[in-house]
């Protein structure tokens, strides 16, 4: 799995670069891949000692490439749709959910859920900046190394969803947008694996 996640790393290196000489404006440019949180072992050992055991493909996502995030725009591109753009969050963002969660227990009933997922990206219509549905999330305890995300249009696992995002340029929504002009082709040239 190690040596999965590190190629899905480097295709999404690759996929930046194109990006970026494309001429692709990045919404938040410190956010793109800024690779692992220093405090990613931490957080994924608070997580687990405090809620339940994340899944492996997750856990090694964080210490091995750390998130991503697309969101962004490029003037000469036109598609009409949701891209759902490719974004794992870090794992410091689970860390802080996790923290809002446990502020808030004590004003919480008793039959409130408890804490059982960790978000791992907006939804496709939040990606847009459209009110929608609840984030991509995986559910904890793990009961797989790569179980299934919640939330996603389609079925599909944490690893799966990436490589189906990077097959689309990191844009799978495009899937969806007939008659769109993104160069889907060229971006994958050096994503391919």
């Amino acid at each position: 799995m190690e040596a999965r996640i590190d190629a899905l790393g480097q295709r999404i290196a690759a996929l930046i670069d194109r990006l970026g000489a494309s001429g692709y404006i990045f919404e938040r440019p410190d956010e793109v891949f800024p690779g692992p949180d220093l405090g990613a072992a931490e957080a994924i050992r608070r997580i687990e000692s405090t809620v339940g055991k994340l899944p492996l493909a997750l856990k090694l996502f964080w210490l091995r490439v750390g998130s991503v995030d697309l969101s962004g725009s490029h003037p000469d591109w036109r598609a009409s749709g949701y891209l759902d753009q490719l974004v794992v969050f870090p794992s410091a963002y689970a860390v802080a959910e996790l923290d809002e969660y446990l502020d808030d227990q004590e004003e919480r009933d008793s039959h409130d859920a408890p804490y059982v997922v960790v978000p791992i990206a907006p939804d496709y219509f939040h990606k847009a900046n459209v009110s929608g549905g609840l984030p991509y999330s995986v559910s904890i305890p793990a009961v797989a190394d790569d179980p299934p995300l919640n939330g996603t249009p389609t079925p599909e696992t944490l690893l799966e969803h990436v490589s189906n995002a990077l097959r689309f340029g990191g844009f799978p929504g495009l899937a969806s947008c007939p008659g769109h002009t993104w160069p889907v082709a060229w971006l994958c040239q050096s994503t391919e694996g």
